[in-house]
């Protein structure tokens, strides 16, 4: 018979800290229903990763952060021949 008690401890519980997070923020149905602004589009941010491969800043690893100038030339060069692959087979 204790589970009866306990029962009504949590529906009471749950019913206050529902309130309570209500009044926490009183605007918040207006405010969810409005769009939230995002930072970049998907488009911006593939168009960044290009030029970031392009300059030669990625892939790198996390020994050779910042990357140096060998891994940066390095990985100029592959882009250069992935671009080529890319420019003949499209």
């Amino acid at each position: 018979m204790k589970t009866y008690p306990l029962a009504i401890a949590a529906i009471a519980l749950s019913i206050l800290s529902t309130s309570a997070l209500a009044e926490a923020n009183p605007r918040y149905p207006a405010e969810a229903a409005q769009p939230q602004q995002q930072g970049k589009t998907r488009a911006q941010v593939r168009a960044e990763l290009l030029e970031a491969r392009r300059h030669g800043w990625i892939p790198t690893s996390e020994a050779d952060y910042p990357p140096s100038q060998q891994t940066i030339d390095i990985n100029k060069a592959r882009h250069a021949i992935v671009e080529r692959y890319w420019a003949a087979n499209q």
